[in-house]
């Protein structure tokens, strides 16, 4: 069962400013994967909505050093924190859907054997398969294997975060995120 907790006004003051920081121009500048992000005028308008917000949602995960309030993981891409899109999740949690898309260095191929290979770095390891033909087998590779990652961390978390995160990361489809790095002409070896 999720322990719901409430926030002193400093602490929640400072998440709201955190919210805020990321919908200016300086931060997205510095980080653009947060260009475009805003925040839902409710919020804007009456940071009390917010505070109230996290009263609602606000816990704690027992050995997680921070909890992240995320806009990604119920609608991926998202760019507007609004109640109704954002989550309070585990850091841990937050920082796997900053790297749930394929990135330049996990799909590779081999020059003398014409093969790829993929590789995921999850909890101080390596995940690796290798002799995979064509490049859209090993983006399935890849997405295979960080959705098996995702369901782990979830089911690891069930009855400690709430049920509607739960859902969420378990809804997540890594195939469906990842849709736009398939090649389309790729020709089967």
């Amino acid at each position: 069962m999720t322990d719901y907790k409430k926030l002193n006004n400093v602490e929640k003051s400072r998440r709201y400013f955190n919210v805020k920081a990321r919908c200016g121009t300086a931060y997205q500048n510095d980080n653009p994967r947060y260009y475009g992000t805003y925040m839902c005028d409710e919020w804007l308008e009456d940071k009390k909505a917010f505070y109230t917000w996290l009263d609602e949602n606000y816990y704690e995960v027992e050995d997680e050093k921070q909890m992240d309030i995320d806009k990604d993981i119920l609608q991926y891409g998202n760019k507007q924190y609004h109640p109704n899109l954002c989550l309070i999740v585990p850091h841990s949690i937050n920082t796997f859907f900053e790297s749930i898309e394929v990135g330049k260095t996990n799909i590779t191929k081999r020059l003398m054997t014409k093969k790829y290979g993929v590789k995921v770095y999850d909890n101080g390891a390596w995940i690796r398969a290798n002799n995979i033909d064509t490049y859209n087998h090993a983006l399935d590779k890849y997405c295979e294997i960080k959705q098996g990652i995702l369901v782990s961390k979830a089911k690891a978390l069930k009855g400690v975060i709430p049920e509607k995160v739960y859902r969420a990361l378990l809804n997540t489809d890594v195939k469906a995120i990842n849709s736009k790095n398939y090649l389309a002409d790729e020709s089967e070896v």
